[in-house]
């Protein structure tokens, strides 16, 4: 384990930014796009002070995941919301691309663990699965590579 103030201040910001984006797509099912680009340029301040070499990665691993959301609501009609695409970029930021594929099989996983109805017409808050699958995956990340 590689414990180092890249990693703790990276693990900051992803608790602090899924604990307030969590409680507004829970209370409101609404999330405010200002701190969802808070939390874009948060992780991109952080790559450039403590792996600017490396951001690249992270960056590339971000279009991907943000991409695959963008793709899942266009395929499912516009039930995933904006927000959670604008997740999907801020969780590639913090994640290699081999991470991301068990990313989100804990989200699938916890979603399908917590809500146990039809999904059909049924909505429910999705961003905190997001933040459950990220802070997963980054301590899976963190700990094993």
């Amino acid at each position: 384990m590689d414990l180092t103030l890249y990693s703790i201040i990276s693990f900051s910001i992803i608790l602090i930014f899924s604990l307030i984006l969590s409680i507004q797509d829970i209370k409101r099912m609404t999330v405010s796009i200002y701190v969802q680009w808070a939390s874009i340029f948060s992780a991109l301040a952080c790559h450039m002070v403590f792996n600017r070499q490396g951001m690249w990665l992270y960056i590339l691993s971000s279009m991907f995941c943000g991409a695959f959301y963008f793709a899942v609501r266009k395929i499912t009609k516009n039930k995933l919301g904006p927000a959670d695409v604008w997740f999907g970029f801020f969780q590639g930021l913090f994640l290699v691309p081999k991470m991301i594929p068990f990313c989100f099989g804990i989200e699938v996983i916890v979603t399908l663990c917590v809500i146990n109805k039809r999904f059909g017409k049924v909505q429910f808050p999705f961003i905190p699965f997001m933040a459950a699958g990220l802070i997963a995956a980054f301590l899976i990340q963190v700990i094993f590579m």
